[in-house]
C-alpha cells in the first residue's frame, strides 16, 4: 500500500550512564498534513527536529477502514509484533508489525485500527469472530442506532486521546505528543465521506444502508487458471486490493486497484474477474430497496494455492 512508503528519519535519544531508561517523547515539529489522495485519505504528522524526527500517518481507503504507520529509526526492533496505543484513553493496545519504508528506514505498520475504547473494540471482536463462524450466512441487518453510537464514542475517543505511544522497545517507549486527534480526525472523517462522492457513491444513502454488499466468498470465482502466465513463470506473487462499484442488482460496474507494484498484470486480472464474473448481493435499506455501494476486497496470488 501507500502507507509503506512514506519517508521519515529519527535518531535514538541518549540515556545517561546509570539512569533508568525514559521514555522518548517527541513534540510535533509540523502541522498535522491532509491529503485527499486519489484513492485514499492521508493524514500525516512530523515529531521532533533535525535528525530526530519520526512520521506518523493514518490512512485509509474507505471508511471504517484505518491503517497507521510509524517511520524512525528509534522504531528499530528484533520484536515481530509492536504494540501502539492511544494516552491516556486506551489501556489495551493494539499489534502492529515492523516494516521498512522507503530508503530502509525502521517502520511499523498497524492495520484495521479502531479509534474507540477498549470495551467497544472487544465487543466489535466478538460480533466478527460469530460472523466468520457462519460465513456462509449473509450477516444481520445493521443497527443505525448502535452504529450512530459507535460514531460518536470514535470521535469522543479521539477528542480525549493526546498521545501515542509505540513499545517497539518495552525498556523505552517512543511517545509522540499529537495533541488532541478530535480535530484532526474529523477532518480526516469528511476526506473519506468526500472521497466516497469522488468514487460516485452518495455518503446519504450510505448512512442509511443496513445490509452493505455481500458474498459468503469472493473467491469463487477464481481459479488456478487465473493466475497470470508471465507471473507463474517468473515465480512473483502478490497481494491485490481493489474497490468494486456495485450497482443495485449486485453487479460490479468499475473495479479500481487499490495496490501500486511493479507487476500490473495482477492488477488486470483481479479487475477482469470481478467485472466479468462476479455477481453479489446488493446493498440494501431498511424496507428492503436495493441500492449501489461499493466493495473492497484483497485477492491473493501465491505459488502452489
Amino acid at each position: 500500500m501507500n502507507i509503506r512508503s512514506v519517508l521519515a528519519c529519527l535518531a535514538a535519544v541518549p540515556l545517561l550512564v546509570g539512569a533508568s531508561p525514559q521514555p522518548v517523547r517527541l513534540q510535533p515539529s509540523s502541522p498535522w498534513v491532509l491529503d485527499y489522495a486519489e484513492n485514499s485519505c492521508r493524514l500525516s504528522r512530523t515529531f521532533g527536529m533535525g535528525d530526530d524526527q519520526v512520521v506518523l500517518l493514518f490512512e485509509s481507503d474507505a471508511p471504517d477502514d484505518l491503517n497507521i504507520v510509524a517511520v524512525g529509526k528509534p522504531l528499530a526492533t528484533n520484536s515481530r509484533e509492536v504494540p501502539g496505543r492511544f494516552l491516556p484513553v486506551q489501556g489495551k493496545p493494539f499489534m502492529g508489525g515492523p516494516a521498512m519504508a522507503a530508503g530502509s528506514k525502521p517502520a511499523v505498520l498497524w492495520s484495521t485500527v479502531s479509534l474507540l475504547p477498549d470495551l467497544l473494540v472487544a465487543r466489535l471482536k466478538q460480533k466478527a469472530d460469530e460472523q466468520r463462524k457462519n460465513k456462509r450466512l449473509r450477516p444481520p441487518p445493521i443497527d443505525r442506532t448502535e452504529e450512530a453510537a459507535y460514531r460518536s464514542a470514535r470521535q469522543t475517543f479521539a477528542s480525549a486521546a493526546t498521545a501515542m505511544q509505540i513499545d517497539g522497545r518495552r525498556s523505552q517507549p517512543v511517545i509522540l505528543e499529537t495533541g488532541s486527534l478530535g480535530n484532526p480526525i474529523k477532518l480526516f472523517d469528511q476526506c473519506l465521506r468526500d472521497s466516497l462522492r469522488a468514487w460516485g457513491v452518495d455518503p446519504d444513502v450510505e448512512d442509511r444502508i443496513v445490509r452493505p454488499v455481500w458474498t459468503p466468498d469472493a473467491t469463487r470465482w477464481f481459479s488456478a487458471n487465473d493466475y497470470p502466465q508471465s507471473m507463474w513463470t517468473t515465480g512473483k506473487e502478490s497481494v491485490v486490493s481493489v474497490r468494486l462499484l456495485v450497482d443495485a442488482s449486485g453487479k460490479v460496474t468499475k473495479c479500481t486497484s487499490l495496490s501500486h507494484f511493479d507487476a500490473p498484470e495482477f492488477n488486470k486480472v483481479v479487475c477482469d474477474v470481478f467485472m466479468t464474473r462476479a455477481r453479489f448481493e446488493p446493498a440494501e435499506l431498511a424496507d428492503g430497496t436495493k441500492v449501489p455501494s461499493y466493495y473492497i476486497r484483497n485477492v491473493v496470488f501465491r505459488m502452489g494455492l
